[in-house]
């Protein structure tokens, strides 16, 4: 009897922590340089990204400049998704936003980030949601920088192919593309 009930017990723990467990859809596509708390250098080469706020990392005075070499030094990772905007399956590189916002240092009072476009198009996400699931400062398509053109150099994917409590309908319009700035708020 003990050991039926030891074997029943082991099985729901292992139920419990399979299901509380985070789902890991992506595979890493180079290890992190920079690190959380590392000074992060000016860039030399074109400014692609700036990021302001609440944030600890800084090289331009209230502000933290990006060059594409040092965006991609806080580690990238890959995975598939069905591109709702390119209607087909499109594999992406990039870093992590859960990785991004300990790596600029993002306070832990922020409480959203708001994403800039070029054409000053704006979304608004929570840190919460950047933190639930792998959402993805993509860098790279099918293994290729993006051109403006192209919808880069920089843009935010959802992984809803894989997890079904990502409203499609509802993230669709959060996909922003041609990212210039960031601001942890």
């Amino acid at each position: 009897m003990k050991k039926i009930r030891f074997h029943m017990i082991f099985a729901i723990a292992m139920v419990l922590i399979t299901a509380c467990s985070p789902k890991v859809i992506y595979e890493s596509a180079a290890e992190p340089q920079i690190k959380p708390g590392d000074a992060i250098a000016a860039p030399s080469d074109e400014v692609i990204l700036t990021v302001t706020g609440n944030i600890s990392a800084k090289n331009n005075g209230d502000a933290l400049e990006l060059d594409m070499a040092t965006l991609e030094k806080f580690g990238l990772v890959r995975y598939d998704v069905n591109d709702p905007w390119m209607g087909k399956n499109m594999t992406y590189t990039g870093i992590l936003m859960s990785d991004f916002l300990k790596v600029v240092g993002a306070s832990d009072t922020a409480e959203n980030v708001l994403f800039t476009a070029l054409d000053e198009y704006e979304v608004n996400l929570t840190i919460k949601e950047l933190e639930q699931w792998p959402i993805l400062l993509a860098t790279q398509a099918n293994g290729a920088y993006m051109t403006v053109s192209e919808n880069g150099p920089t843009r935010i994917i959802f992984p809803f192919d894989d997890y079904a409590d990502i409203d499609q309908i509802l993230y669709k319009d959060l996909w922003i593309w041609n990212i210039k700035s960031i601001e942890v708020q």
